[in-house]
């Protein structure tokens, strides 16, 4: 069987080892640029803090380089699909979110305004099929 080299890292599915060389090739570009614009600022600047605080200025610029070349040597693994819903997400958030603030209540009894914005949200069917749900919990309840 294939060992996944997928892990997560702040809430985004990489890669492993592309995580190991991106890393690699930011502190490969990153580190020497600033070691050697600090020494080159501390020649011009007799080792003044203003010369120190460029060469940090030049290492970041040097980690956005990195940053780039990362991007285009490593690219996204993951499809984003635009226009696909799938209602079963969209009604376990809405459980979810009935668990925690109570039942969202019936869609039709919003102000106008607001009813417009939940329907050019496309989330108006979906307040519907909740509603309609609740009602029957209710209904079978008694």
């Amino acid at each position: 069987m294939k060992e996944s080299r997928l892990i997560e890292v702040w809430g985004d599915t990489v890669d492993s080892r592309h995580l190991l060389g991106s890393i690699l090739i930011g502190a490969g570009i990153a580190v020497p640029v600033y070691l050697v614009a600090e020494w080159g600022f501390g020649q011009l600047t007799g080792g003044d803090a203003l010369g120190r605080s460029y060469a940090l200025v030049v290492g970041l610029a040097a980690c956005i380089v990195a940053a780039v070349i990362s991007a285009r040597l490593f690219a996204p693994k993951r499809v984003v699909v635009i226009g696909e819903t799938r209602s079963g997400n969209r009604e376990a958030v809405m459980d979810a979110i009935e668990d925690e603030l109570g039942p969202l209540g019936d869609p039709d009894e919003l102000p106008a305004a607001t009813l417009n914005e939940v329907k050019e949200l496309g989330l108006y069917d979906d307040l519907v099929a909740q509603h309609r749900k609740n009602q029957q919990r209710e209904g079978s309840a008694s």
